[in-house]
């Protein structure tokens, strides 16, 4: 870098006097330099060597001095005065300042033309740029090849660091620490105050600046940068300094330099583990459904992918019952952001990896459409207090993330344990659904406990049964669906109530002969009487059929054609 010391050592200046500072001569540096007069105001920037007259302040010291002092305040690294014409002699009082702040005052011959200096200042700055270009492209083209050969963020952050000579710290999109051999509980505690302070904290008026922002304590000074890709915050990259240290230009383009490989090499981190998911996916998909995969393929899946297939697992199907309004307002809040699904997931199996970790129980995810596909891991000591105590820690992250998401689960589990994917899905997802459709969304149903719906289940898929329930049900269906009078909820609180009319009335917040309007319909309709303990029952029996969610409308339109037909 080009110093103070190296500009007095020109011969054009040989005959200026160096008045205060000649300690700190070779400590200052200058980043440009430029001629002014009286008012400073905010037209001299730091490490700035500035040049001045003095005309307008000749007559008057004070003025002079307060020019001088505003010179000082605004981090010029020094101040040249011409002495000759406007100014013959620098005042004792001026020296006096300059000397107590250690400030550089230079005296220089009015016969020195200023436009000389600059062009012969501007000269030195040329060959400093050219050899600080040349290094940075250096680093720039070390940088990039380092990602190209696959090296990991610790060794970027240890190349970033010989050559800055200062400890970094490299921080992940949430904050935590990933690289670098900087204090981290020092780093983590100024930049909080930093975190608390943007708002209101503007950036440097250098140009050099304008992306870094600096915040100190007592005894650090931190240096910090935001990581992005194509917008999207990817981490941050904090330089820790002592406190009378400040970078210079060329310890900036490193920074920035680093900053643009750590923002590649998270980039590059996000499609591989995108890929990977995705490969994951797809494979346990696969054992979900069933397809008839050869165990060599299956091993070599569950080795790459670090699954241990030989280990029983318990299902768990998680279900969001709002997503896609939650999605529409995202979908208006960032209409450029398509994959903000895909975001979701990857951040709903982060929360699932941490609840599985705190559990210490192996998992393995899956999703399909808005289903999240879970199989966690089944030990001697499991019980069901173990999956409640995983699906605690879950939601309660979730909530944090997603506020307003409300998940239902299905839990289902094959009795023989290892292998049976297929088998277990299909409880947890009979769970769900039943759970869903008779007690309702946002909660937990296992399969095992349900033992009257999985006799209702195994019912449900029986052609005859289908027949049977078929004539009662279809016409409440229909008509709740043009009346919307929700006649088989009416029917449900009614048998509940064991057939007391008042008692059902006040529970569903009706009139008596609303209610028995109702009642009387709902007899019209099914040609069953509500008197007769037959005709209750066979109602009964085929609205608790339909909920299990296993018989669809368009199977029992077809079942009472054949009825007709017959």
């Amino acid at each position: 870098m080009l110093h103070v010391s190296d500009i007095i050592e020109l011969p054009l200046l040989k005959t200026s006097k160096i008045k205060t500072g000649k300690d700190v001569l070779s400590n200052r540096l200058i980043e440009w330099v430029s001629v002014i007069e009286s008012p400073v105001e905010n037209f001299v920037r730091e490490n700035e060597f500035v040049l001045s007259t003095g005309i307008g302040c000749h007559e008057d010291i004070d003025i002079l001095l307060e020019f001088v002092k505003d010179v000082y305040n605004s981090g010029a690294s020094a101040l040249g005065i011409a002495t000759g014409r406007y100014i013959f002699e620098i005042p004792e009082e001026i020296i006096r300042f300059a000397e107590e702040r250690n400030f550089i005052l230079i005296e220089i011959p009015w016969e020195i033309r200023f436009a000389d200096i600059i062009h012969e200042v501007m000269r030195e700055l040329n060959i400093v740029q050219q050899q600080d270009s040349k290094r940075s492209n250096g680093i720039h083209q070390t940088l990039i090849q380092m990602i190209l050969d696959g090296k990991n963020l610790e060794q970027i952050s240890n190349y970033v660091e010989e050559e800055l000579d200062l400890p970094i710290l490299i921080l992940d999109k949430k904050g935590n620490p990933v690289a670098g051999s900087a204090k981290q509980s020092k780093v983590l505690s100024i930049r909080n105050q930093l975190i608390k302070k943007q708002k209101s904290q503007a950036a440097s008026n250098h140009p050099l600046h304008s992306k870094i922002r600096k915040i100190a304590d007592e005894e650090s000074n931190l240096y910090h940068l935001p990581i992005q890709t194509n917008g999207v915050h990817e981490g941050e990259i904090c330089v820790l300094s002592d406190i009378t240290y400040q970078l210079n230009q060329q310890e900036l383009h490193i920074i920035e330099h680093a900053m643009m490989a750590c923002a590649l090499w998270f980039s590059r981190k996000s499609v591989v583990t995108k890929v990977e998911m995705r490969l994951q996916n797809d494979f346990l998909l696969r054992l979900i459904k069933g397809e008839n995969l050869s165990e060599e393929y299956k091993m070599t899946q569950a080795e790459q992918f670090q699954y241990n297939l030989d280990i029983p697992y318990e299902c768990i199907i998680g279900f969001p019952e709002n997503l896609a309004s939650l999605m529409e307002k995202e979908h208006k809040r960032h209409s450029k952001n398509n994959n903000w699904l895909e975001k979701m997931i990857s951040y709903i199996k982060e929360e699932l990896i941490f609840a599985a970790e705190a559990v210490k129980h192996q998992m393995l995810f899956a999703y399909e459409g808005d289903q999240i596909i879970i199989f966690l891991e089944v030990t001697k000591e499991s019980n069901a207090d173990s999956v409640n105590h995983f699906l605690d820690l879950v939601e309660r992250r979730l909530k944090h993330l997603f506020p307003s998401l409300t998940f239902s689960w299905g839990i289902g589990k094959h009795k023989d344990g290892n292998g049976n994917f297929s088998k277990s899905f299909k409880k947890a997802k009979a769970a769900l659904d039943m759970g869903r459709t008779q007690i309702g969304v946002g909660k937990r149903v296992n399969f095992d406990e349900m033992r009257m719906n999985r006799l209702l289940l195994n019912l449900a898929i029986n052609e005859e049964v289908q027949e049977i329930i078929a004539a009662p049900i279809l016409p409440l269906i229909e008509y709740d669906e043009k009346r919307d009078m929700d006649l088989i909820n009416t029917f449900k609180a009614y048998n509940r109530n064991s057939g007391n009319v008042s008692q059902t009335a006040r529970e569903l917040n009706l009139h008596r002969q609303s209610l028995l309007y109702r009642l009387r319909k709902i007899e019209s309709l099914t040609g069953l009487s509500l008197v007769n303990p037959d005709d209750l029952f066979l109602l009964d029996f085929s609205i608790r059929v339909w909920s299990t969610g296993v018989i669809k409308r368009e199977q029992i339109n077809t079942n009472l054609s054949n009825i007709n037909g017959l």
